[in-house]
């Protein structure tokens, strides 16, 4: 892979972070900002039960500031127990190093252990390259795990691996921070400008989605000294529900010093029924 290239393909995973989603709740169905937020959980769901939650955020780049994307920030309800879930039980640690530039070969997640996983998802941005303002959408598949805890803040670490056209991967740096109410905690994922990009393309962010708790994370256990696969637990629903939804709100921040927010309210799942001929 050419120097060109190896540029070419940290645009488009770059733009993949600039996104998130699910099934839209209504209020976001109804939005017509530069910047949309859906969230939603499980379909078969309920309250007091763990879940998977999905959350989209689309980007319209038509509407939006042409510089670098370099941080999202995801805030979600106190009465949700993402960092008291079964998720994250590994720790995925990377060298600071791995955070600045594009990483064209590598293993399975970085090499970091299938029990840090705490989602997955895919993204899907443009690419414009600079010397032929030619459009490229690429595609890229994302992982969110689990990283060292530092400060009181869990940390986070977003594996992003392009699928096509350009391929590459690379890696982010985050953490899971408190948050004010109505909100319990903020998920925030830092995307540094790597060196010389501008130069090759610009990127146009559409839209990323990521499931945490998804259904296809396995984790491995030893049980009678054999490794046994599991489905870990997901995120915990509180047994009630807080009044007027689930809220969220998202904030986008680019290199120029701009930022745009969204929020979206998702209906509550159904409660968990009580035993049957039970009171």
């Amino acid at each position: 892979m050419t120097r060109t290239s190896r540029r070419a393909a940290a645009l488009g995973l770059l733009a993949a972070l600039c996104t998130l989603g699910g099934a839209a709740s209504a209020s976001a169905a109804r939005a017509t900002g530069p910047v949309r937020l859906a969230a939603a959980f499980d379909r078969a769901a309920r309250l007091g039960d763990p879940t998977a939650l999905a959350v989209t955020l689309r980007l319209d780049p038509r509407r939006l500031t042409l510089a670098p994307l370099t941080e999202v920030r995801l805030a979600y309800p106190e009465a949700l127990g993402l960092v008291s879930s079964g998720l994250g039980l590994a720790t995925c640690t990377r060298p600071a190093s791995d955070f600045a530039q594009v990483l064209v070969e590598g293993p399975l997640l970085g090499g970091c252990p299938p029990n840090a996983v705490m989602g997955y998802g895919e993204a899907r941005a443009i690419v414009r390259m600079a010397q032929t303002a030619q459009a490229i959408p690429e595609y890229a598949t994302v992982a969110l795990l689990a990283g060292p805890i530092a400060q009181g803040k869990l940390g986070l670490v977003v594996y992003v691996e392009g699928q096509r056209p350009f391929g590459g991967q690379l890696a982010f740096a985050g953490d899971v921070s408190d948050a004010a109410p109505p909100y319990g905690g903020v998920l925030t994922v830092r995307m540094p400008v790597i060196p010389g990009i501008q130069d090759v393309a610009t990127v146009s962010l559409v839209q990323l989605r990521l499931v945490i708790g998804s259904h296809a994370i396995r984790y491995y256990r030893r049980q009678h000294g054999r490794r046994v696969a599991y489905r870990p637990d997901g995120i915990e629903l509180p047994e009630r529900c807080p009044r007027g939804g689930f809220r969220f709100h998202a904030e986008v921040r680019f290199a120029d010093g701009s930022r745009r927010s969204t929020g979206s309210v998702t209906r509550c799942p159904r409660a968990v029924a009580p035993p049957a001929g039970g009171r």
